[in-house]
C-alpha cells in the first residue's frame, strides 16, 4: 500500500522538484510598472545577489490578500505584508537584526517606517494641498497633524538609542539590515510624492540625527545602486511632485492641479441632494442640452476653464491658488504670507 502510494503521487513530486530547478529562489508579486510597496524586497534580494522573478497581481497567490507578496520556491511558503516580508528575507538573506531588545526596537522602527508611507501616500492621493503641506512641515508644534513627517523621523532616530545605533553609518549599527532598505524605500516614495528638495529639508532637521546619511550609505551599496540605475520608477507618473504641485519644487512657481471637473447635469443632481452650492448652482443653466452648458454671471465663472458640459468655481480655486503660493514660497523662498 505504502509503495503503491510513492508511485501515485510520484509524478506530482517529480513536477514539484522540476519547478524548483528551473525557477530563481523567490518570486515577487506586485504591479509590473513601478517599485512601490515591494520595492524593499527588491533592493534586499539584489543586495543579497539573490536571483528572483517579478510576477504581476494578477499571478497573486491564494494565500495572499493583496500585493506586495512572496513566494520561497524552495518551500512553497506564500507571505504578505511588507514588513514581515522583509523581516523573513533579512533572516534569510542575512539581514535580520537577532536577540534581546534590539530585535524588538527594530521591528517597531519598521512600523514606524510604514506609517511614513501610509501617511504620505494617503495624503498625497486625496490631493488635499493643506494637509500635505501641514505634514511636511518641518516645526512640528504639537498639533496632531503638523509636522507629523519630521516627527515620526525623529521618533525613529530616538529609538536607535537602544542599540547604540544612534549616528551610525546604519539604523542599528554597522551593518546594513532589513529596516534600512524599509527606510530607503519610504524616502524615494515620499520624494516622489513631493519632492527631493523637502524631503532633504525634513531629513536635516537636528532631531533626525544622521537619517540622512544613512539613507545615503544604504543607496549606496554597489548591489544596490546598481539596482537603482535600471529599476522601474517607486510609484506611477500621476502621483509625483511634479503632478501635485507644477514646477514648484524646481523653480518655486506654484502651479496646482485644477478640481475635477463637473458636467451640468452632475451640478444639478448634486445640487437637489444639497451638495453644491446654491450660488455656484445658479450660475449655470441647468435647462441647456447635453453637452452645452450656459453661463449666466460669467464675472464669477472661470472662462478660460470651461469645457464643454464643465465648468469651474473660479473664487474657489482662486483662493485655493493664493494660499498655495503663499505656503510653498514660505518653505522654498524662505518668505512669503502665513
Amino acid at each position: 500500500g505504502t509503495l503503491a502510494s510513492l508511485l501515485l503521487h510520484l509524478p506530482d513530486e517529480w513536477r514539484r522538484l522540476k519547478l524548483q530547478m528551473n525557477s530563481p529562489p523567490y518570486t515577487v508579486y506586485y504591479f509590473e510598472a513601478f517599485g512601490g510597496r515591494a520595492e524593499a524586497a527588491h533592493l534586499m534580494l539584489a543586495a543579497s545577489g539573490t536571483s528572483f522573478e517579478k510576477k504581476g497581481k494578477d499571478e497573486l497567490p491564494s494565500a495572499a490578500f493583496q500585493c506586495p507578496a512572496l513566494r520561497d520556491n524552495s518551500t512553497g511558503l506564500v507571505l504578505a505584508q511588507t514588513t514581515v516580508i522583509a523581516k523573513f528575507l533579512g533572516r534569510r538573506l542575512g539581514f535580520d537584526v537577532e536577540g534581546g531588545d534590539e530585535e524588538i526596537i527594530a521591528m517597531k522602527i519598521a512600523d514606524d517606517i510604514a506609517d511614513i508611507w501610509k501617511e504620505g501616500y494617503s495624503l498625497r492621493k486625496q490631493l488635499d494641498m493643506a494637509r500635505c503641506l501641514e505634514w511636511l512641515d518641518c516645526m512640528p508644534d504639537g498639533s496632531r497633524n503638523r509636522g507629523r513627517f519630521v516627527r515620526l523621523l525623529s521618533v525613529i532616530n530616538e529609538s536607535r538609542s537602544v542599540g547604540n545605533g544612534k549616528g551610525q553609518t546604519f539604523l542599528t549599527g554597522s551593518e546594513v539590515k532589513y529596516v534600512d532598505f524599509l527606510l530607503l524605500n519610504a524616502i524615494r516614495t515620499m520624494e516622489h510624492c513631493y519632492g527631493v528638495e523637502k524631503v532633504a529639508q525634513c531629513l536635516s532637521q537636528e532631531s533626525c540625527g544622521n537619517l540622512k546619511d544613512v539613507v545615503e550609505n544604504v543607496k549606496g551599496l554597489d548591489k544596490v545602486k546598481a539596482y537603482l540605475e535600471t529599476s522601474p520608477p517607486v510609484l506611477y507618473e500621476s502621483i509625483s511632485a511634479a503632478k501635485l504641485f507644477g514646477n514648484a519644487v524646481r523653480s518655486r512657481s506654484i502651479s496646482p492641479p485644477k478640481p475635477p471637473l463637473q458636467t451640468a447635469a452632475s451640478i444639478s443632481k448634486r445640487h437637489s441632494k444639497g451638495f453644491v452650492d446654491k450660488a455656484v448652482a445658479s450660475r449655470v443653466d441647468m435647462s441647456a442640452p447635453p453637452g452645452h452648458t450656459s453661463v449666466k454671471k460669467r464675472s464669477t465663472i472661470n472662462v478660460g476653464a470651461l469645457h464643454t458640459g464643465s465648468i469651474h468655481d473660479f473664487n474657489k480655486e482662486q483662493r485655493k491658488t493664493e494660499q498655495v503660493e503663499n505656503a510653498w514660497g514660505a518653505m522654498f523662498a524662505g518668505g512669503g504670507k502665513k
